[in-house]
């Protein structure tokens, strides 16, 4: 028997990547056919998929499953707080000493004892009041990064009843933004649209934000059509960089328009870039080249790009820098360098399962099975 990894739409038209046991991918598809499974894609082989019977191979199976939770484990909140609160050691420290000279001197009950109690309660709830939506909000975030649209939903929803009883520096659009995208995750398109549409009439907002947001929205669901059609709408308002190179990306990454990719490139060559703008660029650039069968200059812009990836640290940019790796090993198969390539594609494997990326899987196999790459 094999674990056979497949794609395929549930009942509900959600994309569903798994594994079905079966002893044939022929007895693959006949079992998820059973289970009302449509637009079934088997992806592994029977020289791919894990074998069963053999003992090595259900560990590997197993230790696969264990990284992947291992991997979306975080700290939690009480636990977060607290080592934030202790990079606040040059307040309450000296009311520490202050309180344990006072008891010393005076006894634990003096007034001289009881100030700097006093002052360390008032110095907690302060920091408890104005750090715990930010670390509400870099959860939610990290949720997302692993599609755990349910998550953020939840903590979204906190952070807005918090935003209610207390001033937050959050804005109130940002909460509505990041709850529509988890709505458009969990396949509630409709509803994200309806909610993130009271933003638009939002004068406040930079010329194109909401544009560029509903892109967000419709990445989401996986509707990248709408994406780039989004996108060009935010490029069209706001012609900046940013905007240019997002639908780029969209373009060449989950459209494969790599000619438009490399026009839009191609506008802002001589364009003022921000460091994280530029790992962008590169990447864009990089990918270009990939698919365009030019992998020798794909790798020197994709190394580049991994490089100066490694000064930004948020949850957004774990996600790209996963992207970056994956590519930059395809471009090292590209060039016979496979060995190199193995250490890039097991880091980035797990990430991508999780996302659920099934196409991309698909290169990965092919180029580490060293078939041709179909970009």
């Amino acid at each position: 028997m094999y674990a056979f990894k497949f794609t395929a739409k549930d009942s509900q038209g959600r994309v569903v990547t798994d594994r079905v046991e079966a002893s044939s991918i022929e007895d693959a598809y006949d079992k998820l056919e059973k289970q009302a499974y449509r637009d079934i894609r088997v992806i592994d082989s029977k020289e791919t998929a894990i074998n069963l019977d053999n003992a090595d191979s259900r560990l590997q199976l197993r230790l696969s499953a264990d990284h992947a939770l291992q991997l979306q484990k975080q700290s939690s909140l009480l636990v977060r707080l607290g080592m934030l609160y202790a990079n606040n050691a040059g307040i309450w420290g000296p009311l520490l000493v202050w309180w344990a000279i006072a008891t010393a001197v005076s006894g634990s009950h003096s007034v001289a004892a009881l100030i700097p109690v006093l002052l360390f309660v008032v110095h907690l709830i302060w920091f408890l009041w104005a750090t715990t939506p930010l670390v509400l909000y870099n959860r939610a975030l990290e949720a997302g990064h692993w599609r755990r649209w349910a998550e953020v939903e939840r903590t979204m929803h906190l952070i807005a009843r918090w935003k209610s009883w207390f001033k937050t520096p959050l804005p109130e659009h940002e909460i509505i933004i990041r709850l529509a995208i988890a709505e458009a995750g969990q396949g509630r398109l409709e509803a994200a649209l309806a909610r993130a549409a009271v933003v638009k009439s939002d004068d406040t907002l930079a010329p194109g934000f909401y544009e560029g947001r509903l892109a967000s929205i419709y990445f989401a669901a996986g509707k990248f059509q709408e994406v780039a059609i989004t996108q060009q709408a935010a490029r069209k308002i706001n012609p900046s960089a940013a905007n240019t190179v997002d639908l780029a990306t969209t373009l060449v990454r989950r459209l494969d328009n790599t000619k438009g990719a490399a026009l839009l490139m191609a506008e802002i060559e001589d364009a003022k870039l921000s460091d994280l703008q530029r790992v962008i660029v590169l990447y864009c650039q990089g990918l270009i080249r990939l698919k365009n069968d030019e992998a020798k200059e794909a790798l020197d812009l994709l190394t580049l790009s991994l490089e100066l990836s490694k000064d930004f640290g948020s949850p957004s940019m774990k996600y790209f820098v996963v992207e970056i790796q994956v590519h930059l090993a395809l471009a090292l198969c590209a060039c016979q360098r496979h060995q190199e390539a193995a250490p890039l594609f097991s880091a980035a494997r797990p990430f991508i399962e999780i996302w659920k990326d099934t196409d991309l899987l698909q290169l990965c196999d092919q180029a580490q099975a060293g078939g041709k790459m179909n970009n």
